[in-house]
């Protein structure tokens, strides 16, 4: 991921995924999570959890490992068959300053988060992966 500006463009690649019916395709891959993208997770969990998140902050999201993701968006994928039995564990928007936004949505099972997805609602968007300061929860709020 680009480290700089506001929502660096993200080539990744992974299994089959898209709100849960596999619409998403790409490379599988092995890799440690960026700092900005743990960031991210971090602000998730903190700041746009739904219900119960209280397992999920014992595995430090600077740990987490990359295994996939999407030819399409820069969701993330860390586990294989992320969406096997997964529940949501945090959602909120990411807002640029050019108008467009993402949804994003934190996936989780069994006390372990297993995928990041990043709903793009513009296709031909640059699949821009987002900034903490992108971030807002539903309320429209920015917390840092």
């Amino acid at each position: 991921a680009d480290g700089g500006g506001e929502g660096g463009l993200l080539e990744v690649g992974g299994t089959g995924h898209g709100s849960g019916d596999g619409a998403c395709a790409g490379q599988v891959m092995e890799r440690a999570i960026t700092a900005d993208e743990a960031a991210v997770v971090r602000w998730l969990l903190d700041h746009a959890p739904v219900g119960d998140v209280t397992a999920y902050p014992l595995q430090p999201a600077e740990e987490l490992q990359v295994v996939g993701g999407c030819d399409c968006c820069s969701s993330l994928e860390f586990r294989p068959n992320a969406w096997g039995g997964a529940d949501i564990v945090a959602d909120a928007w990411a807002v640029y300053s050019d108008g467009h936004r993402d949804d994003l949505i934190l996936w989780g099972r069994d006390g372990e988060i297993v995928l990041l997805e990043v709903v793009d609602y513009q296709p031909e968007a640059s699949r821009r992966f987002p900034q903490t300061s992108n971030l807002r929860n539903f309320l429209g709020q920015e917390l840092l």
